[in-house]
């Protein structure tokens, strides 16, 4: 989950293309999009169009939607039957496990038996019996997700498997919005889901997308930052706002897929690159790695940008 806000300082230029500027509820979020499009029946129009997809996207990753494909799916856990995905699914499942593997489980979309289980425990202050704890863990294995990519049918081999794609979903859907960008010919454009933002060409008259974050001095105090992006992705995740406190110690809604817990250490992360799929998802994975995992997971991915912020309050 993401939780921080982001903020753009540009001033409205109408030359080369009018900046246009609309929000939609979905995800548990607010999607902002801006763009410059030729005029203001082409940006409503594309906006929609953005808008629709995510409604869609949202009906197959969301494990609240009773219905939705995700949890259609962890239905057929430990059924031996191998399931039909859409392709977004399926590109979705992709892109999870390659992180998954990449990060040892680190970033792990079966996550959802934890994540129930730390849901009921946030809402009634109550910390998980260690009983519970295990059961759950036990059902948490990337390699539980087995793909068939002549097929494009996915099988999922525990009984009591959940998938949850609340660490990769909201990067996704920025991703896809950018593919209906590019067709609409809008390349100046920002579409931002908390804290998961992507960002095109630069605004006309401007030289970059000035981003404003968040980020902590040498005394671990938190301070105003700014970005410039041109054409990346930035995702941000971190323990500084939600959290349990049991019996004197801390634990983030992030959970550690190989402890069963939430992370205990007090930091954010800033993964800047290409894709926001992929900052979304790595965000999540360096938060309960270790100093050597991280240096280690992002030698696999060099074309991104780690920034890591531990906090003394």
């Amino acid at each position: 989950m993401r939780f921080f806000c982001w903020f753009l300082f540009l001033i409205p230029v109408l030359a080369h293309g009018q900046r246009q500027e609309f929000f939609h509820p979905q995800m548990g979020t607010l999607f902002q999009v801006i763009l410059y499009a030729k005029d203001t029946v082409q940006g409503k129009t594309v906006a929609q169009e953005l808008f629709n997809h995510i409604d869609t996207l949202n009906a197959l990753f969301s494990d609240y939607v009773e219905e939705s494909e995700i949890n259609r799916l962890s239905a057929s856990a430990g059924t031996g039957q191998k399931v039909k995905v859409s392709p977004e699914m399926w590109r979705l499942i992709t892109f999870s496990q390659k992180i998954a593997r990449k990060s040892n489980g680190s970033f792990d979309l079966s996550i959802g038996p934890l994540s129930k289980l730390w849901r009921r425990a946030f809402r009634q202050s109550q910390f998980p019996a260690r009983s519970e704890i295990e059961a759950a863990r036990a059902k948490v294995n990337y390699h539980f997700i087995q793909r068939y990519p002549l097929s494009k049918k996915i099988r999922l081999a525990e009984t009591g498997m959940r998938l949850d794609a609340g660490g990769i979903a909201k990067g996704f859907a920025v991703d896809e919005c950018f593919k209906i960008l590019r067709k609409a010919g809008i390349s100046s454009a920002l579409v931002a889901a908390g804290g998961d933002i992507r960002v095109g060409a630069v605004p006309p008259g401007k030289t970059a997308w000035i981003i404003a974050s968040k980020g902590l001095n040498g005394k671990g105090e938190t301070v105003d930052v700014e970005l410039s992006l041109e054409h990346q992705a930035v995702s941000t995740s971190g323990d500084t706002y939600r959290f349990l406190d049991w019996e004197g110690q801390r634990y983030s809604h992030i959970i550690d897929p190989h402890t069963g817990l939430g992370i205990q250490h007090r930091q954010f992360s800033r993964l800047t690159g290409p894709k926001a799929t992929l900052t979304d998802a790595l965000a999540t994975a360096i938060n309960v790695s270790n100093e050597e995992e991280r240096k280690i997971l992002m030698k696999k991915f060099s074309r991104y940008k780690l920034e890591v912020y531990e906090s003394k309050d």
